[in-house]
């Protein structure tokens, strides 16, 4: 690559990622078509080592000498960096993340879907305002290093997302459905709109939530407000820096015993497989808590020489939650995070649970002091139950608590079905005591 080239006089070491995303897009606003065709996105981040200095740059468009000089000039007010870019020693399978039938999915495929899934809505709840976007298309990636490192891989993606949402006088609602695969066959339509007409159907009526420290039972859609405090957690780079709860507590039984979580990202056409992570590093399977005990942490290529450990294959763009494309350095995230199931239906934890809270999604994600564990946020969608039946969706209500307490000595019950849920989570519906439930 040229752009190595040029900075081999310049820098110790540069890396040089690219991305291209090709694919057709449809999206539907109050049940309408509003936009409908295809999309293209191609772009360069480029890290140096200069001076012992980490510097990052990316561009949508710029040329190879502007690219360099702005990652040159970061670099000149960047952080230590204490690793080397990733070398020759590739990944040595690869990882089935490519259906080519996603290709033959059309515009017009994608325009029928979404009418159905309007048509299917507006049958049972004409009232509802109903938003739905559809996308499919490939995502090629490469990895160049100066040190000699080359990857590159081509995975596609197909996506559907369907929001019903009502608005009226003292009540604004709504309600959604995210499914986000790389094997046309994966993408289950019917579930997808089970799921959101099952809540609809619960949130019919409005009723009063239970209060103080009731049962709470997190829908797969709801359980990340617990999961999030251990995203930051099990990364290495907070366990070096000594934020994470977890320092020291590796191979002790911090977690319930039927509590097993594993970051995979070898999972065949899971949503966020790859065979190597966005810096060039293989990926695997890494089991971070076995039957409630710590069994390893994370760790992009920084925080792996920092903490003299190897890397895991989890440098990731974006952080955690992922997102912003190659426009944002990498950083130790997990890949997919995935629970052991236990057993029994959702019809049975509901039953099971007598009287209670369904906490199907929050809002302000994030909020509270996670590195702690801490979380307090408003229930965005949510259901009473009395009697092992929900009888009505809630408002005005909160859940506070500690994920790590919660976790450890809060778990009642882990349902058997396990769902995808925001594209890398694979989680069954957890049941929980000790989560404290405010009112207004």
């Amino acid at each position: 690559m040229d752009i190595l080239k040029q900075a081999a006089h310049k820098a110790e070491a540069a890396e040089l990622y690219e991305e291209l995303r090709e694919g057709v897009a449809v999206n539907f606003n109050g049940g309408e078509i509003e936009t409908a065709g295809s999309e293209a996105v191609r772009g360069r981040a480029l890290r140096v080592i200069a001076g012992g200095r980490l510097g990052f740059a990316s561009t949508a468009g710029g040329s190879d000498d502007a690219l360099l000089t702005s990652a040159l000039l970061a670099a000149s007010h960047g952080d230590p960096a204490p690793f080397r870019f990733a070398g020759k020693d590739g990944p040595q399978t690869a990882v089935p993340v490519l259906d080519r039938e996603v290709a033959g999915i059309g515009v017009e495929d994608l325009i029928t879907w979404g009418e159905d899934a309007v048509r299917r809505i507006r049958d049972e709840f004409p009232e509802l305002i109903i938003n739905a976007s559809l996308g499919r298309g490939t995502h090629e990636v490469a990895v160049h290093t100066s040190t000699g490192g080359e990857w590159s891989e081509k995975r596609s993606y197909l996506s559907m997302a369907v929001e019903a949402k009502l608005i009226r006088q003292g009540d604004i609602w709504s309600v959604d459905a995210f499914r986000s695969v790389r094997r046309a066959s994966d993408l289950d339509r019917e579930a997808l709109l089970g799921d959101l007409l099952r809540e609809l159907r619960w949130g019919r009526k409005i009723a009063a939530p239970p209060t103080g420290r009731p049962p709470v039972l997190f829908l797969p859609s709801g359980l990340p407000v617990l999961l999030l405090p251990l995203m930051i957690g099990f990364s290495g780079l907070s366990v070096f820096l000594g934020t994470s709860p977890l320092k020291g507590r590796l191979g002790e039984a911090a977690f319930d015993p039927r509590l097993s979580l594993t970051d995979d990202g070898v999972i065949p056409f899971g949503p966020r497989s790859r065979s190597f992570d966005d810096e060039g590093v293989p990926t695997g399977k890494l089991p971070l808590i076995d039957r409630g005990v710590v069994r390893s942490f994370y760790y992009d290529l920084r925080a792996a020489a920092l903490a003299k450990a190897k890397p895991t294959g989890n440098g990731i763009k974006g952080g955690p939650l992922g997102g912003g494309g190659f426009r944002v350095p990498p950083g130790p995230a997990s890949r997919h995070l995935t629970l052991a199931p236990g057993a029994g239906t959702l019809d049975d934890l509901i039953r099971e649970m007598k009287d209670g809270l369904i906490v199907a999604g929050v809002l302000g994600l994030g909020q509270g002091n996670i590195q702690s564990g801490a979380f307090s946020n408003n229930v965005g969608i949510g259901f009473a139950v009395q009697g092992g039946v929900v009888v009505g969706r809630v408002k005005n209500t909160m859940i506070a608590g500690n994920a790590y307490d919660v976790l450890k000595d809060g778990v009642v019950a882990i349902g058997g079905d396990r769902e995808w849920v925001f594209g890398g989570f694979h989680l069954p519906p957890f049941r929980t005591r000790n989560i404290v439930v405010v009112a207004q």
